[in-house]
This record gives structure tokens, sequence and C-alpha cells, in this order.
């Protein structure tokens, strides 16, 4: 979950048995101290998925940088399937330099 106000500083993600916590913490959600508070998002996700997901993760690797790396192989793929297609359709405009 993110705020719109203010970028997320620090991120964790806890792994319950069949749940994924995030804590994000953003500048605007400091205390007058400037002690952070924690914004909690879970994600379910069943015991098959939550074994396979594990099993994903290299040793000291937290789910967090797991997850961030799984996002962007998933969009570079989108992107190498959507220049495919645009390929494969062939319509080209010819550009005057």
């Amino acid at each position: 979950m993110r705020k719109s106000m203010g970028g997320v500083e620090a991120r964790r993600v806890l792994a319950p048995e069949s749940k994924i916590v995030t804590e994000n913490m953003t500048a605007s959600e400091s205390t007058p101290t400037g002690a952070r508070m924690p914004a909690t998002s879970r994600i379910p996700v069943s015991k098959a998925v939550w074994r396979e997901l594990a099993g994903l993760k290299k040793p000291g690797e937290t789910y967090d940088h797991l997850l961030e790396e799984m996002i962007e192989r998933e969009k570079k793929n989108r992107l190498f399937e959507d220049m495919d297609r645009i390929e494969k359709r062939g319509k080209f405009v010819a550009m005057k330099w």
C-alpha cells in the first residue's frame, strides 16, 4: 500500500505461514519524535502458493526483494510480448528526419 503523499522510504516483508505482510513506512507517517509508523498490507495466499514462493527465495533474501524481482521480470516479459505483437502486426510508419 502506498500513500499518495511522500515516497516509500522503507519496506519490510514478514512471512506468516499463509499470508505475506508488507510494512511500508513513509516520511509522512513519522511521529513528532521521528519514529516511523508502518502501514501494513496483507496478501492472503494459499499454503501451496506460499510453499512455491518460499521455494523461490534464496537464502538471506527477503520476500520484499523476491517480489520486487518478480514484478520487474513480469514487466519486462509484458514489454517483449507487446513488442512481438506489434512487430507481427507489421504496420509501421516511415519517419522523416
